[in-house]
């Protein structure tokens, strides 16, 4: 491997809105070549020169006495733009979503993962679109959505084994691993109408607008400059410019947020899970990818409120990158982890019982949506908050509780089973509640307008309310009243039908429903009683 090393003579600042100024590689920049054992000034201008005539001025340059021989560890310095460049492809690494590529006045259309780019071409990422480009020297670059990049230069010098990769983000955000430059002197540069960033090996991420340019260094260092001035952003530090302005100093990246209450398995759709706040945070970003290389984002979401938020995304094992941002728009540093998402097929919805109803039936039914005839679903029922349920079994579409139950709470809940996915996640547990129907009462024959109305004791029962009324309709009780015991008494009643019924009252605040409404009828007085009566009016006369 030839000996090699880079000596800069100057450094270059100047960029403009209209792409205008830039130079990256300063006019009059010598590479040192260390001479190989048979290495010549013809074979060295074949192999490494942009034109095999330079073999004699390279030899005049460094004062080669022998054009055929050069003694090994000579140190050889070659002017910059001697040297040869070739052009080097750039892989289309991974794709998702919307994402175009446009060459020259050709149509865009749709990228291919793999396929091999040659610069100049624009990559256009929409909405849900994501890219990843990978070049030669194992650089990649994250293309998040609603971006467009133009691969302006991507070329790959010999000597040294050298890349020179140029892009210009026109608008939207990139994020960057830069493999190390070292001493070979190549370059990789980010342009945007607002500034350059230009990097030596790190990772780091720019967001660009029509007018501004964000920089946020997650390790290594970033010189981002225009003509207005320049700063280097360091290892957990950010920038922001503006057109016409010099660079922000730059400024501390907020933490990363923490990710330990976050489960490790989704089972809804779309993910909303908060997490504990950031200082300093105006709002947060949710980015998901299915390899932990993050070669394209699945989905990337930006919310208010600190929480992971992603949108729909297929069943499977994902990686989950959060990260906080500042006022001015900086991003923070990363928080990762794996996540599993298991939302399919999704549980149904459920229809009866209702939530919280009761029901007297000891075997109730239960009724949910039915979305694939080809489903089947699993029911459980359960005490309320008990682990183990008291029924588990596989239907088709409504079930029947398999054991009467007693009074009481319970909770239901079901999950869809596919025959290819198999079972999804559970639905949630629905409540409701268990009741003895209201009691019936036993009606002995009324005497003299009075009788005692008895019922059978509910257990668990705190009262019970007992309504009498000429009506079947209850709209105008005669009595309406509470007692804790399973009877009561009526004297005085008119002659005529009546109807009553009773609920009770649990020993926790449940009110059951009314018991059947039943019906007795209270005889006219005796008739002599009525001719006793008629006895004492004269005297009542006379009083």
């Amino acid at each position: 491997m030839p000996k090699h090393v880079y000596i800069p003579s100057g450094i270059c600042i100047a960029v403009t809105t209209l792409w205008l100024g830039v130079c990256s590689s300063p006019v009059g920049a010598d590479f040192v070549y260390t001479v190989q054992p048979g290495d010549h000034p013809w074979n060295l201008a074949q192999r490494y020169l942009n034109n095999p005539a330079l073999a004699q001025p390279l030899r005049q340059r460094n004062h080669i006495p022998d054009d055929r021989h050069i003694p090994p560890g000579t140190q050889l310095r070659i002017p910059q733009q001697w040297l040869k460049l070739e052009s080097a492809q750039v892989r289309l690494l991974a794709t998702v979503g919307d994402t175009r590529l446009v060459q020259g006045s050709n149509p865009a259309r749709p990228g291919v993962v793999g396929e091999l780019l040659q610069a100049p071409v624009n990559l256009q990422t929409g909405p849900t679109g994501s890219a990843s480009l990978q070049f030669a020297d194992g650089s990649r670059v994250l293309v998040r959505r609603d971006s467009e990049l133009q691969l302006r230069t991507s070329q790959h010098r010999p000597l040294g084994n050298a890349s020179i990769i140029e892009l210009a983000l026109l608008q939207g955000s990139l994020e960057n691993q830069v493999t190390p430059i070292g001493a070979s002197g190549g370059r990789f540069e980010i342009r945007s109408p607002a500034a350059v960033a230009a990097v030596r090996g790190t990772q780091f991420r720019v967001y660009a607008s029509a007018d501004s340019l964000r920089t946020e260094v997650v390790e290594g260092a970033v010189k981002v400059a225009n003509a207005s001035g320049q700063v280097t952003a360091q290892a957990s530090q950010g920038s922001l410019t503006q057109t016409g302005q010099a660079p922000t100093a730059p400024q501390p990246l907020l933490p990363a947020p923490l990710l330990a209450d976050v489960p490790e398995r989704i089972e809804r759709l779309p993910i909303d899970w908060p997490l504990p706040a950031v200082a300093g945070a105006s709002s947060y970003r949710t980015q998901l990818a299915q390899d932990a290389q993050f070669l394209a984002a699945v989905s990337d979401e930006v919310a208010p409120a600190p929480r992971i938020r992603a949108r729909d995304v297929e069943d499977g094992s994902y990686v989950v990158r959060v990260r906080a941002i500042d006022a001015q728009g900086l991003e923070g540093l990363s928080a990762q982890r794996t996540l599993v998402v298991h939302a399919r097929p999704e549980p149904p919805l459920l229809i009866a019982p209702a939530p919280d109803a009761a029901t007297t039936a000891a075997r109730p039914s239960f009724q949910w949506t039915v979305a694939e005839p080809s489903r089947t679903y699993r029911i459980q029922i359960s005490a309320k908050d008990a682990s183990t349920p008291l029924d588990d079994q596989v239907v088709t579409s409504t079930a029947q509780a398999l054991q009467d139950l007693q009074p009481g709470l319970y909770q239901w809940r079901v999950a869809a089973i596919d025959p290819a996915k198999g079972q999804g996640p559970w639905g949630d547990a629905q409540p409701f509640r268990r009741v003895l129907p209201g009691p019936g009462v036993d009606i002995p024959p009324a005497k003299d307008g009075s009788l005692t109305l008895r019922w059978t004791a509910q257990p668990q029962t705190a009262r019970y309310r007992l309504q009498v009324a000429r009506d079947a309709e209850f709209t105008t009780p005669l009595t309406d009243e509470a007692t804790d015991t399973a009877q009561f008494s009526l004297h005085d009643l008119a002659p005529g039908p009546h109807f009553v019924r009773v609920q009770a009252t649990g020993s926790d605040g449940y009110t059951g429903p009314w018991g059947s409404t039943q019906s007795f009828t209270v005889p006219p007085p005796d008739p002599q009683y009525w001719r006793a009566l008629l006895l004492l009016l004269p005297l009542a006369a006379l009083l």
